[in-house]
């Protein structure tokens, strides 16, 4: 199942956001769970009693529509019953690469 334009965004938010505190606090091995807490507070995903559930659920979707590469800190090792161990590690070398946005040209200049 494709992703939409919007899913496609929030996971390059949820990469920046994951890799900003993976750069703050110097850890490896990270688990979702204790990412989840960071990622609720900046709204990029659903607070819920579960620790992350809405969460994982988004990264098996990213995992089946084969779009993981969109959040490069992430690691998927499956389980058994359709369940996945989920791992994060700085990535800043394989951060999708922004594109620059060409300032507006002076309004003095007239174009013909």
């Amino acid at each position: 199942m494709p992703l939409t334009p919007a899913e496609i965004q929030q996971a390059l938010r949820i990469s920046k956001a994951i890799q900003e505190h993976l750069e703050n606090h110097r850890t490896v091995n990270v688990r979702s769970e204790d990412l989840y807490g960071m990622l609720a507070d900046r709204k990029l995903v659903e607070r819920d009693i579960e620790r992350g559930l809405h969460f994982r659920l988004f990264l098996r979707k990213l995992v089946k529509a084969n779009m993981l590469n969109l959040i490069p800190q992430c690691k998927a090792m499956p389980r058994s019953g359709g369940h996945y161990e989920w791992t994060f590690n700085r990535a800043a070398d394989r951060m999708p690469a922004r594109k620059k946005v060409d300032p507006a040209p002076p309004t003095d200049v007239v174009i013909a």
